[in-house]
């Protein structure tokens, strides 16, 4: 039986921000309607503001359909989970640190590891949720210095092919100096998403050659034996974060 937490996690995976994909699809609907082309009829006037409300409706459609599709691509993936208990997510894996070593799970054992799955080209969701990993830490520092002293924070990318490590060492500048940052071969990471059940979704490249990667937005908190302990969804607070993690780690 798939446990309650369980559930939990898979309705808690959310993706990189609809609101560039909410805002695209307005402006080019606005476009392609306030721009009729030449010889054509403007119409002014009510007309307008009708079609205008037409085409809100249709984006609006049209970002709800985005929306549920990747919902249940996400659905999916998680459905290929089969538990009872604690989810079977984790497990071994190997990638590459900033310094062109190799690490994996047994590098950080005996410590608590604070793991997120992101993209250094995200343009919102991985810098808010990065901050929000700072925050945390930054508190635990503040209340419980023995307790950050034992959690190592770590960004894994799901985008290999763009996030090397002189990409993501210049990244990381922006971030909190205890999170470290690990890439590696597509096969690598590849592996480790699925070892954690993480959504990937390469979305249409630009005409510029740039895209986005649509990705499950989850921290997950491992043992210091590598296992999986618990989870935090992006609706979370740092300082709810935090409570978890106290309460994890410090006597009852």
């Amino acid at each position: 039986m798939i446990s309650p937490s369980f559930n939990i996690l898979r309705r808690s995976v959310l993706f990189r921000s609809t609101e560039a994909c909410r805002t695209g699809v307005l402006r080019r609907s606005l476009a392609s309607s306030s721009n009729p082309g030449p010889g054509a009829q403007i119409r002014r006037g009510p007309v307008t503001w009708i079609g205008l409300t037409l085409t809100a409706v249709a984006s609006a459609s049209a970002v709800g359909y985005y929306k549920i599709e990747r919902e249940r691509k996400a659905d999916e993936k998680f459905r290929e989970v089969t538990t009872s208990g604690k989810p079977d997510i984790g497990g071994t894996w190997t990638l590459v640190d900033m310094n062109g070593h190799l690490v994996n799970e047994a590098t950080y054992a005996g410590k608590y590891t604070l793991l997120y799955f992101g993209f250094a080209h995200c343009p919102d969701i991985c810098p808010s949720e990065l901050a929000k990993v700072a925050q945390v830490m930054d508190r635990l520092q503040k209340e419980h210095p023995e307790v950050a002293e034992k959690i190592v924070p770590l960004f894994v990318t799901v985008d290999p092919a763009r996030d090397s490590m002189t990409c993501l060492k210049e990244y990381g500048k922006d971030f909190h100096p205890k999170l470290q940052f690990l890439t590696g071969t597509p096969e690598q990471v590849k592996k480790m998403t699925k070892k954690y059940r993480v959504y990937i979704s390469k979305a249409d490249e630009m005409d510029d050659g740039d895209y986005l990667v649509d990705h499950s937005i989850v921290l997950y908190f491992n043992n210091p034996d590598g296992t999986f302990q618990d989870f935090f969804s992006q609706s979370m607070r740092a300082t709810d974060i935090v409570s978890k993690i106290k309460a994890h780690l410090l006597p009852k």
